[in-house]
């Protein structure tokens, strides 16, 4: 058994015709794979995509120091 841990972040996006704000973007993660997903969420908002990425990212870092 590895004594680190891997995380699996997953981005589907698309657009949606006609809405103001056209992004979509389902996010499904977690900092541990053999735990399985942990967390979901859907964002309308690039912005919202980057600092999901950002604060996962950060997390692994966190729990591997």
């Amino acid at each position: 058994m590895p004594s680190h841990r891997t995380g699996l972040l997953i981005i589907r996006a698309w657009v949606e015709d006609g809405s103001a704000d056209p992004l979509r973007a389902h996010i499904r993660l977690t900092d541990d794979i053999s735990q399985g997903i942990e967390r979901t969420l859907t964002v309308a908002e690039p912005d919202r995509v980057h600092e999901a990425v950002a604060a996962w990212l950060q997390g692994l870092v966190d729990a591997a120091t």
